[in-house]
């Protein structure tokens, strides 16, 4: 975001980042720690767009053109990282972009598809055969009752006057 806002960061979408980003990445994760994976997939989607946008002198030339194509790879990233490519659109929409014209919009969805196409090719939880895009799932074995619903409507109003004072 900050990048999209116009601020000037050497080095912080370059490629010893994309290096170094990638492998903790693997190596946290891969590892079993407890660390978000989202925030650094967008990143690395930031990074390999900004690499590969040198190669296109209208990238080069264009500032514009560059943050267009930045909002597209975090909208990827978004969509690789919960498997929900709609859900990288909105991310980059309400998150990333100050101005979001329709074209980007539809290009960012795009560029999203086939993130997730490409995720869902390779498998990535192994030759289990699950077809499940996440490793881990939650299932709800019990629904809500009726009674429920009054701790629920307390909880909110609390929730909703201790955040208005």
């Amino acid at each position: 975001k900050v990048v999209l806002g116009g601020f000037v960061i050497k080095k912080l979408l370059g490629t010893m980042t994309l290096i170094v980003k990638s492998v903790g990445l693997a190596l946290s994760v891969g590892s079993g720690m407890s660390l978000g994976k989202e925030g650094p997939f967008v990143h690395v989607a930031a990074c390999c767009a900004n690499n590969v946008s040198r190669f296109f002198s209208k990238y080069q030339r264009n500032e514009a053109k560059k943050r267009e194509l930045l909002s597209c790879a975090c909208a990827a990233g978004v969509a690789v990282a919960f498997g929900a490519p709609i859900g990288g659109v909105l991310f980059s929409l309400e998150e990333v972009s100050t101005y979001f014209p329709p074209k980007t919009m539809w290009r960012s969805f795009y560029c999203a598809i086939v993130a997730f196409l490409t995720l869902q090719t390779l498998n990535p939880v192994g030759e289990s055969g699950s077809g499940k895009l996440v490793m881990f799932e939650v299932t709800y074995h019990h629904h809500w009752q009726i009674f429920e619903l009054f701790p629920f409507a307390l909880l909110g109003a609390v929730g909703g006057l201790i955040w208005g004072l």
